[in-house]
């Protein structure tokens, strides 16, 4: 779990005009699941996905420790 990157995650999302519940609408899933994957309790490929394109970045540069290709051998 890492709230200092859930709170960066939220502000680059405000910034963005962007918002946890559109990511979780556009999703399919509950804010709370939304809000869980920024916080790092649970993982979902689609929030990821989509909180990592409205940043304009990757999801692994947000979230290396769950795409490490390591952890999967």
């Amino acid at each position: 779990m890492n709230l200092e990157l859930h709170d960066e995650i939220k502000r680059a999302l405000r910034a963005q005009k962007v918002t946890l519940r559109s990511i979780a609408e556009e999703a399919g899933c509950s804010l709370s699941m939304a809000s869980m994957v920024s916080q790092g309790y649970r993982s979902s490929k689609v929030v990821e996905g989509l909180i990592a394109e409205k940043l304009g970045k990757k999801p692994e540069t947000l979230w290396p420790d769950r795409y490490n290709p390591e952890k999967e051998r």
